[in-house]
């Protein structure tokens, strides 16, 4: 398992990168996970992404791959760069973010991992391609109802 490899496990919004904000980030991603822990982690070379996995982790921490980007053409994190993109394109002209309290972040996580097909996974969603999809056609409403079932607050 690879966090951020081609789905989003938490949505952090805040006004600077930190170890606080990566640490949380990281115990959130864990937690959306169900407790389970990536091999390896891919991030760019900002500090507090490194401070942030040892603090969430401990000892057993997974393998930092930094220095992601488009500036190394071997491995980058573009797909996570473009969720990012949608997010920044969708925050521009939605005048409501007058809060970092928000679950827009929360729901635009959700829409990309279990609504909206990527072509880079060949119209799947990252759900559906780690075997966890929503299949009706109306995926938000089975997301709701799943939601309902399980007391998911």
């Amino acid at each position: 398992m690879t966090f951020a490899a081609s789905a989003s496990l938490a949505s952090k919004l805040s006004v600077n990168r930190s170890i606080v904000g990566a640490t949380s980030a990281f115990r959130e991603a864990i937690q959306n996970a169900h407790e389970s822990k990536p091999e390896q982690i891919f991030t760019d070379a900002h500090k507090s992404y490194k401070d942030g996995i040892e603090i969430a982790f401990g000892k057993e921490r997974p393998t930092h791959v930094p220095k992601m980007g488009v500036g190394n053409p071997h491995a980058n994190n573009n797909r996570m760069e473009r969720l990012n993109g949608t997010l920044r394109e969708r925050v521009k002209v939605q005048r409501g973010w007058k809060s970092m309290k928000t679950k827009i972040a929360e729901g635009q996580r959700i829409h990309y991992n279990f609504v909206k097909p990527h072509p880079a996974l060949e119209g799947q969603t990252p759900a559906q391609m780690a075997g966890i999809g929503i299949e009706a056609r109306n995926k938000w409403m089975q997301l709701l109802q799943k939601a309902l079932e399980n007391d998911i607050t």
